[in-house]
């Protein structure tokens, strides 16, 4: 092998390289390594595309990891890290008043001085100008208000797009702005979309979209009702993971015809991992903690079970749903339509075998 020749220059390569505009070696090795916002599910800075079919609560999902990291709150489970947060929502505007009632109130907590900002029309994130204008306004309010933005949701593309989603150039132009926007504030860039007709083949449009974005989150339906799956299809320095998402119903107030008004919400009992299994299709599912302690009520109680209203009241004793009492009565519709549990013609529960 041909050895180098003996270097003429009095600096380390390393400060050279720097001199001519380049990042050496070292540069790379000084930097710590990047947290993650949500282990598993979002990196600290990045791009994700959240998609999944119309109608499987992706804006549900979107509203969730908002107010939770706004909140300093896990996020399905797993710790986040706290900050401002921004919500592009140009579809639900209608709406949103209730899904964030219901969100404060199946957790019990206020949300008046959260850090989220709102923006509720669309915008053309297509134009290096409107982009430009973004960053600009949420540098300055982070500055001005001292509190990091850790995440930006868009909800949704094609309100934002301006374009065509199945053409190349359109869309590696939004891919490009999300990465920049990404780059120049040090977050996570949240993009909601939907599935195409093959759940098989990822988001809906051009292939940029699989290939662009950092991450791919899909939602799809779970085994029973209010129950859903994350799975994350792509993610760069990451393996492939599942988890199971429930959504609960939740009465926000009154309308104008004393009428209640409901809406859904991610479940704060949400989190528990799927068996991914092959092509990462979610196979056996485990419980949240709190199941498992619903659960662990039904089983103490032996061969004899329960009956609806003595399990719900133990539960209860035992410490599930000590903010919301409705909790306990929750699972146990929950574990039952999940084959959990059977009910026998007495109606007394027991535990499946």
């Amino acid at each position: 092998m041909k050895s180098l020749p003996t270097p003429n220059y009095t600096r380390s390569f390393a400060e050279e390289a720097s001199a001519f505009g380049f990042t050496s070696l070292p540069d790379v090795l000084d930097r710590d390594f990047p947290l993650h916002l949500v282990r598993g599910l979002f990196p600290q800075i990045g791009t994700t595309c959240l998609f999944g079919a119309p109608g499987t609560g992706k804006s549900f999902m979107g509203l969730d990891v908002v107010l939770s990291i706004a909140a300093g709150r896990d996020v399905l489970g797993r710790a986040s890290l706290e900050g401002m947060t921004v919500y592009l929502s140009t579809e639900g505007k209608a709406g949103l008043k209730a899904r964030a009632i219901a969100w404060a109130k199946a957790r019990d907590i206020e949300i008046e001085d959260l850090p989220v900002a709102l923006i509720e029309e669309a915008m053309n994130l297509r134009d290096p100008e409107v982009v430009a204008t973004l960053i600009d306004r949420i540098k300055r309010l982070a500055e001005n208000t001292g509190v990091p933005c850790r995440f930006l949701c868009v909800d949704t593309l094609s309100q934002c797009l301006f374009g065509d989603e199945n053409r190349q150039e359109d869309m590696a132009q939004f891919t490009g702005a999300m990465t920049k926007i990404a780059n120049a504030l040090g977050t996570q860039v949240c993009v909601v979309h939907h599935s195409g007709k093959d759940k098989t083949k990822g988001a809906r449009g051009s292939s940029v979209i699989n290939g662009n974005f950092d991450t791919l989150l899909a939602l799809d339906e779970g085994d029973c009702d209010g129950q859903l799956v994350l799975r994350a299809g792509k993610q760069k320095n990451d393996g492939k993971s599942a988890v199971v998402i429930m959504l609960d119903k939740v009465e926000c107030g009154v309308d104008a015809d004393g009428e209640p008004v409901y809406s859904l919400v991610v479940s704060d009992e949400s989190g528990a991992l799927a068996d991914a299994g092959n092509d990462n299709q979610p196979g056996a599912l485990s419980l949240p903690p709190i199941a498992e302690k619903v659960l662990a009520v039904l089983r103490e109680a032996g061969p004899d079970g329960l009956d609806a209203l003595e399990w719900r009241k133990r539960a209860q004793e035992a410490g599930v749903g000590p903010q919301r009492p409705a909790t306990a009565h929750e699972w146990i519709k929950k574990l039952v339509a999940r084959d959990f549990v059977e009910v026998r013609a007495d109606g007394r529960h027991v535990v499946r075998d």
